[in-house]
């Protein structure tokens, strides 16, 4: 109690129990949380841009409920920052951005996204995270958290023999026969495509999470 401000006495408590009390103030900050809805063709693979949806809408309400500020964002092959707001309308609007745009041969460069707050933010990131991926400049400036949205099908394909496939990032379409070596190759690739991402994750201190769209399963 010695040299402690006497204008943080508790003097009700201090004479009920003829013990010093002092009360203390703890100061409520307001979190800015950006919810970032990365937007590429990838998405149109099984029920992934659904999910993306239903994520970033349960996300942006959560926030509000919590009194925080939702900051939406919107990552194609542009970059769309919406205004932060407390408003429910906001989350609505959010929503109804992402269901605008056309995915078909959209891409997402997660090798330089700097996003330019006015504040130290969380900031969430959801997506499917297919391709090379540098958070570095983003975790150096912000608390980031990833979301990683995958189909089924698409982690452990079957054997689907001779058809014509499109790649809804680029466009191309190709004939090619998908047997047991296709499988095998496209199985190692994907892996590796996923232990340099956790990797890299890891190495930032970042946590994340992964959902199976199609069967709402998560990992974390």
């Amino acid at each position: 109690m010695l040299g402690e401000d006497a204008r943080k006495i508790d003097w009700k408590s201090t004479a009920k129990t003829g013990k010093p009390h002092v009360k203390l103030y703890f100061e409520e900050k307001e979190i800015n949380v950006v919810v970032c809805a990365l937007l590429s063709g990838s998405l149109l693979f099984g029920d992934k841009k659904l999910s993306l949806i239903e994520i970033c809408s349960s996300l942006g309400y959560s926030t509000l409920k919590l009194s925080n500020k939702l900051t939406p964002v919107i990552v194609s092959d542009t970059m769309l920052v919406m205004k932060g707001s407390k408003k429910l309308q906001s989350v609505e609007h959010f929503i109804q951005e992402i269901e605008k745009i056309e995915l078909y041969k959209k891409s997402v460069d997660l090798t330089h996204i700097n996003l330019k707050l006015k504040q130290k933010s969380m900031v969430i990131l959801v997506g499917d995270f297919l391709g090379e991926v540098d958070l570095s400049l983003l975790s150096s400036r912000h608390e980031v958290f990833v979301i990683i949205i995958r189909d089924s099908f698409e982690e452990n394909p079957s054997i689907l023999g001779e058809g014509e496939f499109i790649d809804p990032v680029s466009g191309e379409v190709a004939e090619f026969y998908f047997g047991k070596s296709a499988r095998e190759s496209y199985a190692k690739k994907y892996k590796e495509n996923d232990e340099k991402l956790y990797k890299h994750l890891h190495h930032l201190g970042i946590s994340y999470m992964k959902i199976i769209a199609d069967k709402r399963d998560n990992h974390v």
